[in-house]
């Protein structure tokens, strides 16, 4: 049964209770308003039972945490960690059952301006899978709002890569970053072709500074992987070198979670001049330097951790290219 009451401020509280159990409420500025909202919901015997739930007033954070630790003994934490992070600071307090479809499309249509398309994807698998484990193991919720908003096409064929002149330009706003290590991240992806999810989970106990090597304990294809550093490279990672198991790039505000770079990468493409490049695009340009110089297919593809040159083959025609200007230029002549 509802109740319409009016606060000090002005305005009316509606209250809906079940077995004396209050299960919802909300604030309206006109009585007439809370009372249609009110017959709404008391109506509606299935949202009723909804809000009536075990889950009802479970919220979003407080899921994510359990779906951590249920989650995290037996799979690899660190991509997960970051996604959860994306909806945590999105829904934070909010209760899981009010969390609408409408508001996941949105927020993954903003996402998608600066992300890639299976990137984007991955995030909204995340959430979807939380809901699962919300709705099978837990019994919080009867349907999945992810469900209704559809995966993007894919397009992993696309390969954009620095020239040059771009590469200069961007180092040099990245080197001018008010953050002080978008430089060393940047420099990372470039002449390592690590993905960035590698790079963000990188711990300091992780790296060889002797041998000039990092190990990725988990990748994206499940294995383990070495990283070798140019003499360069290393150079700038000794300058902020620390010992323990803290992430290279450590967030100030939260020590188990990754600094958060966007806006200072998002500034440097900027003031670099660069459109239409992500972040993912660094490992591209890796591979493109390494074929354009002689690499072949397979050593470019085991810098980049692939398990088939058929992965790497999108890069092929980088290396025919840069073959037909040099014949062009040294046999160009020959008659």
């Amino acid at each position: 049964m509802a109740t319409i009451t009016k606060t000090k401020a002005g305005t009316f509280k509606a209250v809906i209770r079940k077995n004396q159990k209050v299960i919802k409420t909300k604030t309206f500025k006109l009585k007439k308003n809370a009372r249609e909202w009110a017959n709404k919901i008391e109506g509606d015997s299935d949202l009723i039972a909804l809000y009536g739930s075990d889950g009802a007033m479970t919220t979003f954070s407080a899921l994510a945490d359990e779906y951590e630790d249920w989650w995290s003994p037996n799979h690899n934490s660190k991509g997960l960690n970051a996604r959860l992070g994306f909806w945590r600071d999105l829904y934070g307090d909010t209760r899981i059952i009010e969390i609408e479809a409408a508001s996941i499309r949105k927020a993954l249509r903003e996402y998608r301006k600066t992300h890639a398309a299976a990137t984007t994807n991955r995030l909204r698998s995340c959430l979807s899978s939380l809901f699962k484990y919300a709705i099978k193991q837990q019994g919080y919720l009867e349907n999945n709002p992810v469900r209704l908003v559809p995966s993007l096409t894919e397009d992993n064929k696309i390969v954009r890569y620095l020239t040059d002149d771009e590469r200069k330009a961007l180092i040099a706003a990245c080197r001018a970053s008010e953050y002080d290590k978008l430089y060393l991240l940047a420099l990372l992806a470039l002449t390592t072709g690590a993905r960035l999810g590698e790079l963000q989970g990188l711990h300091w106990n992780d790296i060889d500074f002797t041998a000039r090597t990092a190990i990725l304990h988990t990748t994206k294809n499940g294995d383990s992987r070495i990283l070798t550093m140019p003499p360069a490279t290393m150079t700038e990672l000794q300058q902020f070198r620390e010992v323990g198991t803290g992430l290279v790039f450590q967030s100030q505000k939260k020590w188990n979670r990754p600094f958060e770079f966007r806006k200072h990468w998002n500034k440097a493409l900027k003031s670099a001049g660069i459109e239409n490049f992500r972040f993912h695009d660094l490992r591209h340009s890796c591979a493109s330097m390494l074929v354009m110089n002689g690499a072949t297919l397979y050593e470019a593809g085991q810098v980049l951790g692939h398990k088939s040159t058929q992965t790497t083959a999108r890069y092929a025609h980088l290396s025919v290219d840069h073959k037909q200007a040099l014949t062009d230029r040294i046999l160009g002549n020959v008659k």
